[in-house]
């Protein structure tokens, strides 16, 4: 008996060991294409929480790719036909998760967390996620857009933060500055992302928004919109005559990019930038002398212009359920293990939590419009599911119109068409 009992204890612990030898050999592994990855000086953070997560959890594996938050929806739709391709988890936005949840991408991510979890984060943080009746994906930050100005430069020229936009394209003038006296100006009073992509789309919606306009909108159970009103052509030839009239932006529109339009700014090239915290974290990187020197103001207008646009990770909704518990297990960490959130001082984004929110570097000025618009009140999530095509479509029509090829009202126009046969898509 003694042998047999002995014989029993040998082979369980054979059996334990060989389970273990497996688990080590074979570690759930989950795959991140990350936008942040690829982003400076902020994205070292990534790979050194993943580093981090792994080192706590050795049964789980990480795998991190950088790719770029304008390439990133692009390369998710092409996943449609074949899902297995998909990754475990992908970055999206506010903007770009409806088509993702249309595609049937993705996973609700409140399935995977508790009351606590989701108490944790910041007022109207999980709202904010929620596209088609479910939680899209992960909030790590939130991007809500402002207008980051030079105090010092407002100061000089006697200025005050601007209501409207009216007043804004004022001060754009009263900022635009011949610095060296060679008859050209060189410092101009607005860095505008005039480039046709997801990055100038997005801050030119945001624009029409504050104006009052819907730009599309369901009615009953029919998409609408009210591109073509004589509203929306006033507001898109004021923002186009900002650069072909009154000449208040940089030379070259159409190729200033978010990146270029950050540096411009942080390099005193422009006084005034619509962005996210993002271009906080640029112009600190480059400009660490400029701390105290910048301040935020909600965008102007008579309407919210931003959505809290959060911004995270999604979770594939053809995961395996160990994939899905340990992608939701990086997330959580993700926003926890770093006492002195480097990614959010670093990145300028603003963090998602309500702790984060309060943290003592986002009570000055610098930070100030940012947390004055989520108090103000955000928009909604728009979750029409056509948006990226939509941007496009705005895209299309103010780049035109910047290169000389159309006239405002031939631009809107040719924009009502396309619009039209865009929601018929869709009703």
């Amino acid at each position: 008996m003694k042998k047999f009992l002995a014989l029993v204890l040998g082979l369980m612990m054979t059996l334990s060991m060989l389970s273990v030898a497996s688990a080590e050999s074979s570690p759930v592994t989950i795959s991140v294409w990350c936008a942040y990855a690829g982003e400076d000086p902020y994205g070292k953070y990534v790979y050194d929480y993943a580093d981090k997560f792994m080192a706590a959890n050795p049964g789980i594996k990480v795998e991190v790719t950088a790719v770029s938050s304008n390439d990133i929806y692009a390369k998710l739709a092409a996943t449609a036909t074949t899902p297995e391709d998909l990754p475990t988890l992908f970055y999206t936005s506010a903007d770009q998760a409806p088509g993702l949840v249309d595609l049937g991408l993705i996973e609700d991510m409140s399935k995977h967390l508790s009351a606590d979890d989701l108490a944790a984060f910041g007022n109207g943080v999980v709202d904010g996620c929620q596209v088609g009746g479910i939680m899209a994906y992960y909030p790590i930050d939130l991007q809500p857009l402002s207008v980051l100005y030079r105090i010092d430069r407002f100061q000089e020229a006697g200025l005050t933060v601007p209501k409207t936009w009216d007043e804004f394209l004022a001060d754009s003038k009263a900022l635009n500055k011949d610095s060296d006296n060679d008859g050209k100006v060189d410092q101009w009073g607005f860095s505008m992302v005039g480039s046709n992509n997801s990055s100038g789309q997005s801050r030119f919606m945001s624009y029409l928004w504050s104006n009052g306009l819907k730009v599309v909108y369901k009615d009953g159970d029919q998409w609408k919109t009210d591109i073509g009103t004589p509203e929306f052509l006033k507001a898109f030839t004021f923002w186009t005559n900002m650069n072909n009239v009154e000449h208040v932006v940089p030379d070259g529109i159409t190729e200033i990019t978010y990146p270029t339009a950050a540096n411009y700014f942080a390099m005193g090239y422009t006084s005034m930038m619509i962005s996210g915290g993002n271009a906080m974290g640029v112009t600190y990187a480059a400009a660490p002398d400029l701390k105290g020197k910048i301040g935020t103001f909600p965008m102007p207008g008579s309407e919210p212009g931003s959505m809290m646009n959060t911004e995270g990770y999604a979770l594939s909704a053809n995961a395996t359920e160990e994939q899905k518990k340990a992608a939701v297990e990086f997330c959580k960490f993700y926003e926890t293990n770093d006492a002195n959130m480097g990614f959010w001082q670093e990145s300028g984004k603003l963090p998602s939590t309500a702790k984060g929110m309060a943290a003592e570097y986002l009570q000055g000025q610098d930070y100030a419009g940012f947390l004055q618009t989520i108090a103000n009140g955000c928009r909604p999530v728009n979750d029409f599911p056509g948006m990226s095509a939509l941007k496009q479509l705005l895209g299309d029509a103010y780049s035109a119109v910047f290169a000389g090829e159309k006239t405002n009202e031939q631009a809107v126009t040719d924009l009502g068409t396309g619009m039209t046969e865009l929601l018929d898509d869709y009703n």
